[in-house]
C-alpha cells in the first residue's frame, strides 16, 4: 500500500474552515494531495481540475463509495462550507493618486478556490433545472492561492493521509493539522483566542467542556498506536497540553484568567537522521543474515512476479490496481507502480517470503 503524503504550505492552516465535519475534511485534504499529482485536464484550463464520481467515490469509505446521493451531498456541504472560509492576507501596495505614489498595506480576502462545480448528467441538455444523476466535481485554484498546493518551498507541512483520515474527531484532525507543521521541535504554543477560533469551538463551551469533550479525545487519538502499512505509529508520542496565563505560567485548575495554551510532545527526527539509522540497521542485517536455499526459491518464485498486475484494498478501502516492479532485498520493500497516477511506491514487508504470499494471495483474488 502506498503511504501517501499530503504536503501544503503553512499558510493554508490560516484558512480557516468553519465546521468543517470529519467527512469533509478528509475530502478536502484528499482532493488536495490529488491536484498535487494531477495534471488539469478539465477545458484546457491549467488551474482547473476535474474529478469523476469514480474517483471521489475511491476517497471515501466502503459505505459511501457507491451512494451517489450521500456523495453529492457531501460535495455540496464541501463547496457551500468552503466559500465562507477565507483567507487574509497583508501586502505592501503603491498607490498612484493624482500623479503621487502613496505606499499602503493592504488587506486582501482571498478563497482557496475561484470555482467549485457540482457537475450533472440531466436528462435533457436543453432543459437548465434538469438535474439527474451526480456526476463529478470540478474546482478551480485561485492563481494568487497556486503557491500554497504546488509551490511546496521550504516552508511546508508533511503528514501521511492515511494516518490523517484514520484519526476520529473533526477538532482531533484539526490539531493534528495544526502540530505536524511543528514535529521536529516539539511544542507549540497558542494564544488561547486564536486557539478557540482556530478549532471552531463554540463560545458556550466552558473550561471543561472544552477538556473533556475537545482536549482530552483529542489527546487519546493522537497518541494512540495505529498499524498503517504494516507499520506501527503514534502521532504525537507524550503529547499533552497545559494551559497558561498571561505570563504564560502553568494555570492549574483555572486560578487565572487563560491566556496562552501549549502542546508538548516527543519531536520527530529530521531527514537526515532517519537515513542515518536506516543505513545502519540495513549495513547490520546484511551483516547478521546468512543466505539459505529458502531465499534463493524466494528470488526464483518472485521472478514470475515481475510485471504481472494486482488488485487489493488499501487502508482506506480504496481498490489499488499496482504491477510489481521489483523487490529492495536491503529495505525489504516491495516496488510497485500505479498507472492510474502514474506513480511508484513500495509496500514493507518482513522478507521477500512474506511478499511472495502476499503477491500470490492477490493473484487467488484474496483481498
Amino acid at each position: 500500500m502506498q503511504d501517501i503524503v499530503c504536503k501544503y504550505h503553512n499558510d493554508f492552516n490560516k484558512i480557516k474552515l468553519p465546521n468543517f465535519t470529519e467527512l469533509e475534511q478528509n475530502l478536502l485534504f484528499t482532493l488536495i494531495t490529488r491536484i498535487r499529482t494531477s495534471k488539469p485536464e478539465y477545458w484546457n484550463d491549467p488551474h482547473t481540475f476535474y474529478f469523476g464520481f469514480g474517483d471521489i467515490s475511491e476517497m471515501f469509505s466502503k459505505e459511501y463509495r457507491h451512494n451517489h446521493n450521500e456523495i453529492e451531498h457531501i460535495c455540496a456541504s464541501l463547496k457551500h462550507k468552503f466559500f465562507k472560509a477565507d483567507f487574509t492576507i497583508l501586502c505592501r501596495e503603491t498607490l498612484k493618486i493624482n500623479n503621487q505614489e502613496k505606499e499602503v498595506l493592504a488587506e486582501r480576502t482571498i478563497n482557496l478556490f475561484t470555482e467549485f462545480a457540482l457537475l450533472y448528467v440531466p436528462e435533457n441538455l436543453y432543459d437548465s433545472g434538469n438535474k439527474k444523476e451526480f456526476y463529478g466535481i470540478s474546482l478551480t485554484i485561485n492563481p494568487r492561492f497556486e503557491y500554497l498546493i504546488n509551490q511546496l518551498i521550504n516552508n511546508f507541512t508533511r503528514f501521511e493521509l492515511a494516518e490523517f483520515i484514520a484519526l476520529s474527531g473533526k477538532y482531533t484532525k484539526t490539531l493534528y493539522r495544526q502540530l505536524k507543521q511543528f514535529r521536529q521541535t516539539g511544542s507549540r504554543i497558542f494564544k488561547w483566542d486564536e486557539f478557540l477560533e482556530i478549532m471552531d469551538i463554540p463560545d458556550s463551551y466552558r473550561q471543561i467542556d472544552i477538556d473533556q469533550q475537545i482536549l482530552k479525545p483529542a489527546l487519546r487519538e493522537l497518541t494512540a498506536e495505529r498499524n498503517l502499512f504494516d507499520t506501527k505509529r503514534i502521532p504525537f508520542k507524550d503529547l499533552k497540553y497545559t494551559k497558561l496565563d498571561k505570563n504564560q505560567q502553568p494555570n492549574p485548575r483555572g486560578r487565572n484568567k487563560v491566556c496562552f495554551i501549549k502542546f508538548e510532545w516527543e519531536k520527530e527526527k529530521v531527514q537526515e537522521e532517519l537515513e542515518a539509522e536506516s543505513r545502519e540497521r540495513i549495513a547490520e542485517n546484511l551483516k547478521n543474515h546468512i543466505p539459505t536455499s529458502d531465499d534463493y526459491n524466494a528470488k526464483q518464485e518472485f521472478e514470475n512476479y515481475k510485471g504481472v498486475e494486482v488488485s487489493f484494498y488499501d487502508s482506506n478501502n480504496r481498490l489499488r490496481i499496482a504491477e510489481i516492479k521489483d523487490f529492495d532485498n536491503e529495505t525489504n520493500q516491495l516496488l510497485c507502480y500505479d498507472k492510474k497516477v502514474n506513480q511508484n511506491f513500495y509496500i514493507p514487508f518482513e522478507n521477500l517470503q512474506k511478499a511472495n504470499t502476499w503477491i500470490a494471495e492477490k493473484l487467488k483474488g484474496i483481498y
